[in-house]
């Protein structure tokens, strides 16, 4: 039963060359998503401005920024738990 423990726990760390640039490509993807975000938020914020002004009882703008808030917290979640499974 001992041996079978070890050969579950054996495995190789992958080395810093190829750690390295998975974490930067993370950081990137991360930082586009966040801006599309704060893109797509812009343009609902304006989407509801207009709705309220016009008095628009029912409308998708507030659905637009939900969902807006909704992705930029999926990206950041997301991100923290890769780079948290990636051995440092």
């Amino acid at each position: 039963m001992s041996a079978a423990m070890e050969a579950v726990l054996a495995y190789k760390q992958m080395p810093a060359d190829v750690i390295r640039p998975i974490m930067q490509l993370i950081d990137w993807l991360l930082w586009c998503v966040l801006l599309f975000c704060m893109a797509w938020m812009i343009l609902a914020a304006g989407r509801l401005w207009y709705a309220f002004r016009d008095d628009l009882a029912a409308n998708d703008a507030t659905h637009g920024v939900v969902m807006s808030l909704l992705g930029a917290i999926m990206a950041s979640s997301a991100s923290g738990i890769a780079l948290a499974l990636l051995p440092s």
